[in-house]
């Protein structure tokens, strides 16, 4: 088929002649803010935001889509349903990068690195007394798909007790408790750590929100590298200055870039990174290997 390309995948020439060699006439579009030209031409796709510059409607014989990203919230869902588009996101691409970064926050959380850089910086020699520990803490990851399972299995070894809520339940040899999501409100109150690997959608939009944040256990910890749009921010400001948290790592936000004059910046116990988690010197490798397996198998 003739497959568009775009900039997101970062193909390499070695790349372009391995997708070629599965029998498919490769365009190359480097950047996808510029308009594609003809789409219609196009069978097939590997993208990741294209749709917010090149209107969907004008791909009228694609058939088969590759995204680039773990979250489907820049395709257009309901007209890929209705053309029955066999579609693939980045299924476990980014996980392991992201749930290193993870274990890495709750670690700084934990032992207040924040506050002894500033110590460092002040060349300041202080003792900190209230240093916490990851062993034997209430763990409660919300999501598990493949980022939660990948986090799940990166704090096995820490000794924390992990209780997981999802859609569905699954077996997992890392987890102590499985739940459904509709347990997550009465499960809040007793988590040390709270992680967020929920896929954003109507149904998850600010599931933790004011009366949720609230609920948590005094002097708790949040980490998201989801999605933003999972917590409403101004409750958020309001839990970290007031309590019940004691802390947060962020990596995502309702609006981004995080805009200079938010206060998330200027909080001593939070943690913040522009949406780089997911980065890691192997996803270009296993993007690669989920892009010509997907392929591979279409065309079988």
């Amino acid at each position: 088929m003739k497959l568009l390309v775009t900039g997101s995948l970062g193909a390499t020439e070695k790349d372009l002649e391995a997708l070629a060699a599965l029998g498919h006439e490769i365009v190359l579009h480097p950047d996808e803010r510029v308009p594609v030209e003809h789409p219609e031409q196009f069978e097939g796709a590997v993208c990741n935001s294209i749709f917010h510059y090149t209107t969907h409607e004008g791909f009228t014989n694609l058939r088969y889509l590759q995204i680039t990203s773990a979250g489907y919230d820049r395709v257009p869902m309901e007209w890929v349903r209705k053309r029955g588009i066999t579609l693939h996101n980045a299924d476990g691409v980014y996980s392991p990068a992201m749930a290193e970064w993870t274990v890495m926050r709750i670690l700084e959380l934990l032992k207040h690195v924040p506050q002894g850089f500033r110590n460092q910086l002040a060349a300041r020699h202080k003792k900190d007394w209230k240093w916490g520990e990851l062993t034997g803490k209430n763990v409660l990851l919300a999501g598990f798909g493949a980022y939660g399972r990948e986090v799940a299995k990166l704090l096995r070894p820490f000794g924390a007790r992990l209780t997981v809520v999802n859609r569905s339940r699954k077996e997992d040899a890392n987890v102590d408790d499985f739940r459904t999501l509709d347990k997550f409100p009465e499960l809040l109150p007793q988590a040390d750590i709270l992680i967020l690997a929920l896929a954003h959608s109507p149904q998850t939009h600010h599931i933790l929100d004011d009366a949720a944040l609230k609920s948590m256990k005094l002097g708790s910890y949040l980490v998201n590298a989801a999605r933003g749009g999972l917590i409403d921010e101004s409750a958020l400001l309001q839990a970290l200055r007031e309590g019940p948290l004691a802390g947060a790592a962020l990596d995502v936000y309702e609006t981004e870039p995080l805009a200079p004059e938010s206060p998330l910046w200027t909080l001593e116990n939070v943690l913040l990174s522009p949406h780089n988690s997911f980065v890691g010197d192997h996803d270009h490798e296993r993007m690669m290997q989920v892009v010509i397996g997907n392929l591979k198998a279409f065309r079988e």
